[in-house]
Order: structure tokens, then C-alpha cells, then sequence
């Protein structure tokens, strides 16, 4: 399965709901992937780094403590990373991807807008990770 969870800006909840969607399903190994505009180091355009400890400190070790089997970050311009980006994606079977901007360039079986109404329950998310559809109408699911 491949997902894409983005949000009406800052503080959406883009994590959490992530976090939240590898702790419902951990036995699908997912590889999840925090995408930002931080510069990278040393002057490169981008750099995509994985994250080996589980914690709470960043995005990335909160989806290896909520479940995930790998985490990385993209980080710096997403246009340059893109390539290694979709390299890194089409080795894994089951991948979530946190951005905004990953809706309109990669292609994903379930795309999620945080921050867009209610945030959608475990029920609901959990239909939705077998391939259904939710049957509330208050579920604000894209």
C-alpha cells in the first residue's frame, strides 16, 4: 500500500495521523518518509537520511517507535531528491510518505489531508487500510 498524508500547513497533525496509521498496521514493514524544506548539510541540494533509533525527539524516530520497520527524511529541494525519493519507494512494498507537496508527483494508492476536519478515527482508518471506504459522512478522507 502507498500513502501520502499531507496537511493544511504547520501544525496539521501530519505526524500524528502517520504515527497513528503505522500503529493500527505494523505487520505491512512500512517505510515512512518525513519530506521538509530544511537545508541540508554541507551545501547540498538534498539529502535523504535514514533514522535508525526510535524516540520522540523528531518525526522520524516517532514513526520507528509507532511501528514503522524504516524511516527516513527528505530533506532541501524536493524537485532534486525526487529521483532518490522514487528509488528509495520502489523497493518497498508498503510506504507513507509525510508531505504536502508528494500528492501532485507521486502516485499513491490513498492520499490524506490532515488538518481538513475531524481527524478520522482507528475504525476508520483501519477500513481504509484494508481498502475500503469508511461509511461516515464526518470521516473528511481524500
Amino acid at each position: 500500500m502507498r500513502i501520502i498524508v499531507g496537511g493544511t500547513g504547520k501544525k496539521s497533525g501530519k505526524t500524528s495521523l502517520v504515527c497513528r496509521i503505522l500503529s493500527l498496521s505494523p505487520e505491512r514493514r512500512w517505510t515512512a518518509v518525513k519530506v521538509s524544506h530544511h537545508d541540508p548539510r554541507g551545501g547540498a541540494p538534498f539529502e535523504l537520511i535514514e533514522e535508525t533509533e526510535p524516540g520522540q525527539s523528531c518525526d522520524t524516530r516517532r514513526y520507528l517507535a509507532a511501528g514503522a520497520a524504516r524511516a527516513f527524511w527528505l530533506r532541501g529541494d524536493f524537485e532534486q531528491g525526487l529521483p532518490a525519493l522514487r528509488a528509495l519507494l520502489d523497493g518497498c512494498e508498503n510506504w507513507i510518505v509525510e508531505s504536502t507537496r508528494a500528492a501532485a508527483r507521486l502516485e499513491a494508492d490513498l492520499v490524506l489531508t490532515a488538518g481538513a476536519g475531524p481527524p478520522p478515527d482507528d475504525e476508520a482508518l483501519a477500513v481504509l487500510l484494508r481498502g475500503g471506504q469508511p461509511q461516515r459522512e464526518r470521516q473528511p478522507l481524500r
